[in-house]
């Protein structure tokens, strides 16, 4: 059976160690979100959720990975597209996670991507 001191110093100990706990997280360093970018550029490839883009400002191709871009938005875009993607800087700064993707229009207006229509009523009547 436990003595009432040893419960007691068992409860000083949880809280020691709670406040312990505590005061580490809130020493601990603060982590900004990423800022949001937006890049307008050419589809240079895309294939399943990735697509590298070369950006108008002639740098280095950036790839983009389209995992939180709905599918209807780039499902119809192919090679030498241009499009304006929107989203988030990785840590490294080597890529984009994107968040959205619009075809560029003349002068950098944004236009949405038209998808393809499907199925028998996509092709016209046969005119024989």
């Amino acid at each position: 059976m436990c003595s009432r001191k040893d419960f007691h110093d068992t409860k000083v100990h949880l809280v020691s160690f709670v406040a312990f706990l505590l005061l580490l997280g809130s020493l601990a360093p603060t982590v900004d979100a990423a800022p949001p970018v937006r890049l307008d550029g050419r589809v240079q490839w895309i294939a399943g959720e990735k697509m590298v883009l070369i950006p108008d400002s002639g740098r280095v191709p950036v790839t983009v990975d389209l995992t939180r871009v709905p599918v209807d938005q780039y499902v119809a875009l192919k090679q030498g597209d241009g499009v304006v993607v929107e989203g988030i800087l990785s840590n490294d700064g080597r890529s984009v996670m994107g968040t959205a993707v619009m075809a560029a229009g003349g002068w950098g207006e944004r236009v949405p991507i038209k998808v393809p229509p499907r199925g028998p009523s996509a092709y016209p009547p046969d005119p024989r």
